[in-house]
């Protein structure tokens, strides 16, 4: 230019000085200006990720518009992803402003040339201000209007966040096709694996996508897909992204694409961590679940579906507790989630059922924390307890109807009869046992002490599986009770725990539940309860047969299983041994497979070892006492090390043979079964078997009685028929004391229902209703009581 022309331009640019003066306020205001309200609130809804304790993916909720995504980071935005997307979607994107005029004009020129639109001129910053906008008004304008907004809000966000932030709006927000939003969902999507982690190939095709997600759906139109591809392909090899050779190799990659949809693994266990997560959501929840276990879990319920066809079951949970940590690993809440006929999305292990004799150990727990030990002796006899209701009483009966007279508390419980359990109950006292059972972390025994009565102890009362679990992973870990989590705890968060009982306590819990020979004379041998290495077990039944439990803990895991229909319709031929057993035996094997590392080998090693204030002892198998010479069955068994050492009162060697003495409350189980209760000499008596069956006996000889009178039942007594037991088990002995031997008749409403001798008892089975019942001995006299069954 010649000094003469430019002093000429010179006055030109004075006039038009104010002009640009006047502009600069507008341009200040298009950059510098106030975004849209609340349009940066839509970048905090991606979808929620939930995953196992190993990141394996469980279930991936939709986020606020519908879609699936997973964050990135602006610090964290994969190279080769990003070469892509500029390649494809923003060359200049380093150094324009937000709006870029030099691709507008290319793209014109571009689209005039081949006669449609194949090329926009939008920038990545113009596509994130679109985004944002979309989803804060989705039926928005999408005419020139709305591409000046767009370009308004595009400056303004280059003006609040630096290029690698909007970059990572971009790759957030951007769709992906299929419902991904987001590169890095979309590329665990297609390919399985994180963006980071993805190929020339691979980053191109994702790239390539939000220009027209639904035409280059691979799965739908693979040969587009691919063309726009190579497209990009090209593009990243001309800016210098990719070597020759690089380029070569990515064009020669076969693209393999997953078709895995989203996953929904444990559904019964993910829907209750989402609930409880509230609002807003995370992007991730990290949970404990152990998702190799739960499909072993549900292989197994699967493996045992025609077992529980057979015995009417529809419905089955389980649920894995790991001891230690106090982390939920498997999780089955129905048995099958879509079963809509058999209510298959009611979460089982949270619905309370009543357990049945899956709630006695914590009896036992409590009286020995009230100075009973595993060599107590409760009385198995038939016993009547006074109820709330004036009038009724309460008699308990056995499974098998049978009574076994003076147990030791290990057989009782090991064995699970009825009447000990609640002899038990009687003197602990229902009140303090419901205490204990909350400390135990039981929230559904909400009732009164009078509205459970006694029948708590045999589980009459409805609690929830996962509660029970937890309750029993307590003696696992020697008497502490740790708080639950199905979600990750961080490392700086310590669980709750508190002490339930002593270790003590909890070691001869676990030692008696563990004992196959002290259970083996109800529940016979080789049993689903038994296992290649030491678990501690118990079986329940409940009312009618609605529902059967096994629970039971190894030193590494807590396992429960519930067997029944949400509806309440009874099992057929179904106990927690036969039903919910075989599935807790697989189950159980399955986790210490899975903790232990092997699937062959099982540590024998004892669940806990035995405390220094539990010492052996020998005792008379009979009444659980030192042993003295003269008993004549002995064991070893735990007692109390402070506990003082009282020889045996029962067995006596005399002039005449062994003796034995029947305290009180035995003589008339004991006269039943035709042993000797009367200390005075007599015949050799072997006693009773290690099982309590008779064995040689000693016959009792006369006494002479003052008359004939009923002793059972009771006058004006009113029995309760007990839906837990099967109908031919519930009786009613009729007994009488006696002037003389001889035959007693025994009728009920007039009509005879049976016969014999006054020392024998007639057993009755129960009938609702009023009933007076009439006993004649042969000489024509009589005696009667009158009682009301309900």
């Amino acid at each position: 230019m010649t000094e003469r022309r430019a002093f000429r331009l010179v006055p030109r640019l004075r006039r038009l000085l104010p002009l640009a003066f006047c502009l600069l306020p507008l341009l200040a205001w298009l950059r510098m200006g106030p975004l849209p309200a609340g349009l940066l609130d839509e970048l905090s809804n991606p979808s929620t990720l939930v995953v196992d304790r190993a990141g394996v993916p469980l279930y991936e909720t939709l986020s606020d518009d519908d879609t699936r995504s997973v964050r990135l980071t602006a610090g964290t935005l994969p190279p080769t992803l990003v070469a892509a997307t500029l390649a494809a979607e923003d060359r200049r994107f380093w150094r324009h402003p937000g709006v870029d005029p030099i691709a507008i004009l290319r793209a014109l020129k571009t689209n005039v040339a081949e006669g449609r639109v194949v090329e926009g001129g939008s920038t990545i910053s113009q596509q994130v201000a679109k985004l944002l906008l979309n989803r804060r008004s989705p039926s928005r304008n999408r005419g020139v209007v709305a591409k000046i907004d767009e370009a308004i809000v595009a400056l303004r966000l280059e003006h609040r966040f630096a290029k690698r932030e909007l970059l990572a709006m971009y790759l957030n927000l951007a769709a992906y096709g299929n419902q991904f939003a987001g590169a890095e969902r979309a590329s665990r999507a297609y390919f399985g694996v994180p963006a980071a982690m993805a190929t020339p190939a691979q980053a191109a095709f994702l790239a390539g996508l939000p220009q027209r997600p639904s035409m280059f759906n691979p799965y739908r139109n693979r040969e587009a897909a691919m063309r726009r591809q190579r497209v990009v392909l090209k593009r990243l090899a001309a800016a210098g992204a990719l070597t020759p050779a690089r380029a070569r190799e990515a064009a020669d990659e076969r693209l393999v694409f997953t078709r895995g949809g989203s996953p929904f693994s444990a559904r019964h266990f993910v829907e209750m961590v989402l609930e409880s997560a509230g609002e807003p959501r995370p992007a991730r929840i990290d949970t404990t679940l152990d998702s190799a276990l739960q499909a072993d879990v549900a292989g197994i319920i699967a493996s045992h579906r025609e077992l529980l066809n057979k015995h009417g079951a529809g419905n089955v949970a389980v649920v894995v507790f790991d001891n230690a940590s106090g982390e939920w690993l498997a999780w089955e809440g129905s048995g099958d989630y879509l079963d809509a006929a058999s209510g298959g999305t009611i979460n089982g292990p949270l619905t309370p059922r009543q357990p049945g004799s899956a709630l006695k150990p914590f009896t036992y727990a409590l009286a020995f924390e009230e100075g009973f030990s595993p060599s107590s002796v409760l009385a198995d006899v038939p016993s009547s307890f006074p109820t709330a209701e004036p009038g009724v009483v309460y008699s308990p009966r056995n499974y098998d109807g049978r009574y076994r007279g003076p147990l030791l508390v290990r057989r009782a419980l090991a064995g699970s009869e009825n009447v000990p359990a609640v002899v038990l109950a009687s003197e602990l006292g229902v009140p303090k046992l419901l205490r204990f059972l909350g400390q135990a972390g039981l929230t559904t025994l909400d009732k009164t002490a009078a509205h459970y009565g006694l029948g708590v102890t045999l589980g009459n009362a409805e609690v929830r599986l996962d509660q029970l679990v937890a309750a029993y992973a307590a003696f696992a870990r020697g008497g502490e009770w740790i708080e639950p989590a199905f979600v990750r705890r961080s490392d700086n968060t310590i669980a709750e725990t508190r002490r339930l009982v002593s270790p003590r306590t909890a070691f001869w819990i676990t030692d008696i539940l563990a004992d196959p020979e002290a259970r083996e004379f109800v529940f016979g041998r080789g049993s689903s309860l038994e296992l290649p290495f030491p678990v501690a077990v118990k079986t329940g039944t409940s009312q009618a047969y609605h529902d059967n439990w096994t629970v039971g803990y190894s030193r590494r895991v807590t396992v429960g299983v519930w067997v029944g229909n949400f509806d309440r319709t009874p099992l057929r031929n179904s106990s927690g041994v036969t039903g919910a057993g075989p599935i807790f035996h697989a189950v159980m094997l399955a986790a210490e497979r899975r903790l232990g590392g092997s699937s062959t080998a099982f540590s024998h090693d004892a669940i806990l070892p035995a405390p220094a204030n539990s010492v052996e002892h020998e005792i008379c198998a009979l009444s659980g006492l030192t042993a003295n010479p003269s008993c004549p069955l002995r064991k070893r068994e735990w007692i109390a090390a402070e506990a003082p050492s009282l020889p045996c009162s029962w067995h006596h060697l005399g002039d005449e043979g062994l003796l034995t003495f029947w305290p009180p409350e035995y003589r008339q189980w004991a006269r039943a079964q035709g042993l000797d209760d009367a200390a005075r000499p007599g015949p050799r008596v072997q006693g009773v078997t290690a099982s309590n069956e008779v064995g040689e006996t000693t016959r009792r000889p006369d006494r002479p009685r003052a008359a004939l009178a009923v002793v059972s039942p009771p006058d004006g007594a009113t029995y309760l028929i007990d839906p837990t037991l099967h109908r031919e088990f519930q009786t009613l002995s009729l007994k009488v004391v006696a002037a003389a031997r001889g035959r007693i008749e025994w009728s009920v409403g007039g009509r005879v229902v049976g016969a014999a001798n006054a020392e024998a008892a007639v057993d009755w089975p129960i009938v609702p209703g009023h009933h007076r019942i009439v006993a004649r001995d042969e000489h024509g006299r009589t005696a009667e009581a009158t009682v009301v069954v309900r």
